[in-house]
């Protein structure tokens, strides 16, 4: 328990962490606030429909989980900073037993996404709110979407940080974790589920969009969320993906040298 204190006092004293659930809160606000006006600006809502139709309202809502990537970038300076900086020969040097270190900052970075996306998604659904206040002829969000949303930004905030922790801990290389988490977020991903939705469903994306169980078909890009996993299976899912990643950097680290 101490030192699991500890790492949450290291995450707490880095400027960089308090500027990660910012910037968070700030996506994830920015993308509840300009949907609508970007659905509005179409007729057809660039082919996912408008916002007098509930799945599309619902879809605006969905949008305040999006700071789920800086909980993955938080979970990655958690491992990757202390190598970036040099002071993880310290951290070992002071916790012999590797493992324990490990399990204490995978705990950390989950605990600290698990804050980072709460306040995000709860900016996010707020800005969603205002923003939709200025189109009357807006369809009522189901009640079903604030509680989806709710608990998509709770499990992905834990195991986006853990796997972003355990990451970090199989690369060291900071800046590599951290470029090779953006292009698989931002570039990867977004492909996989227009051109190949079969696999695109078990991405990050996919099954936090299946947890919050949106309905969402657009003929303009060939998208729809028919085939998605169940909310409970992509829970278990995401959280497999957080389980074995760290499972793997726990092994790998007992095997390589501390520099």
């Amino acid at each position: 328990m101490r030192l699991l204190g500890a790492e949450l006092r290291k995450i707490t004293y880095q400027r960089a962490m308090w500027g990660l659930m910012i910037a968070g809160a700030l996506f994830s606000v920015l993308g509840t606030a300009s949907t609508p006006v970007i659905l509005a600006s179409s007729e057809d809502g660039l082919g996912f429909g408008t916002l007098a139709e509930q799945n599309v309202v619902d879809s605006v809502y969905a949008n305040a989980v999006s700071g789920y990537i800086f909980a993955m970038l938080l979970g990655v300076l958690v491992v990757a900073g202390e190598f970036r900086h040099g002071t993880a020969v310290a951290t070992f040097v002071a916790v012999p037993k590797r493992g324990r270190v490990l399990l204490a900052k995978m705990v950390a970075a989950g605990w600290a996404g698990l804050t980072l996306q709460v306040v995000a998604t709860g900016a996010g659904i707020g800005s969603g709110y205002i923003a939709l206040g200025f189109y009357p002829d807006a369809a009522q969000a189901s009640e079903e979407i604030f509680i989806n949303t709710a608990l998509s930004g709770i499990v992905s905030g834990v195991a986006l940080g853990i796997l972003g922790a355990a990451i970090g801990a199989l690369l060291r290389s900071q800046v590599v974790a951290l470029i090779g988490v953006l292009l698989w977020l931002f570039a990867i991903e977004p492909i996989l589920l227009l051109l190949v939705p079969e696999a695109g469903k078990y991405s990050l994306t996919g099954l936090m969009t299946a947890i919050v169980s949106l309905d969402v078909e657009s003929d303009l890009v060939n998208f729809t969320t028919d085939s998605f996993l169940s909310p409970l299976l992509s829970i278990l899912f995401l959280l497999g993906y957080a389980f074995v990643f760290a499972i793997l950097a726990l092994i790998t680290s007992m095997r390589r040298d501390i520099d």
